[in-house]
């Protein structure tokens, strides 16, 4: 009886906490028949992120800036961006910083139903962010739903090949942009509880032969 009272409590504390595990969203380009593509990915809890003053976005591509400011995306086709989330204190934005995008290309061919906006200007400076639709938004979390595609390669569009990822000091939430065909993979909230919960469950199981044996 007291390990199945252990049971309970460990699924319901599993629950509890589901919504507070981190997310990730990534931004993925990759290259095809003679066209680079985008495909987003992942969810987003902008609760784990600090609400900062939205900045301008048009047109869909990326941005190229010097150094400290950031390299930066977007795509606009679907509507405005109104509401921007920045990462905490303390979170090493360099990633974005450098030559992850060597030039700046836009009027990619986009599909998809949400906009964005990968940066929020910081004491004038372009600084990593996430500015979004506040209709695209689930409470708090945010999904991506956008594909890109465009002509060229790599080079020819000054894209870097690598994984350009920043996560959150604080709340370990983070957003990539890969470029190139290695891709890490982030565990969704309830794909990560469903795991935790089978993990009590085989752990009770265990417990149980153990006892009987």
């Amino acid at each position: 009886m007291r390990s199945l009272k252990k049971l309970v409590v460990c699924i319901a504390v599993l629950f509890a906490t589901a919504g507070q595990v981190q997310g990730g969203i990534l931004f993925h380009f990759t290259e095809s028949g003679g066209s680079v593509l985008m495909q987003s990915s992942g969810t987003f809890n902008t609760a784990n992120l600090v609400s900062v003053p939205t900045s301008g976005w048009g047109n869909s591509g990326v941005e190229t800036n010097t150094a400290p400011q950031s390299d930066i995306m977007g795509d606009t086709t679907m509507g405005a961006v109104n509401t921007a989330f920045g990462f905490n204190a303390g979170t090493d934005l360099s990633p974005w910083v450098g030559d992850m995008f060597t030039t700046s290309n836009f009027n990619w061919s986009s599909t998809g139903t949400t906009q964005f906006a990968t940066y929020y200007f910081s004491g004038g400076l372009r600084t990593p962010g996430i500015a979004i639709a506040a209709d695209d938004l689930s409470g708090n979390i945010w999904t991506p739903d956008v594909s890109w595609s465009k002509s060229g390669t790599f080079a020819s569009l000054g894209l870097t090949e690598g994984l350009y990822t920043i996560t959150d000091a604080v709340t370990s939430e983070s957003i990539s942009i890969q470029i190139g065909n290695q891709v890490a993979t982030v565990p969704e909230p309830t794909t990560f509880a469903m795991f935790s919960i089978g993990a009590c469950i085989a752990g009770f199981g265990g417990l149980r032969r153990r006892r009987e044996a």
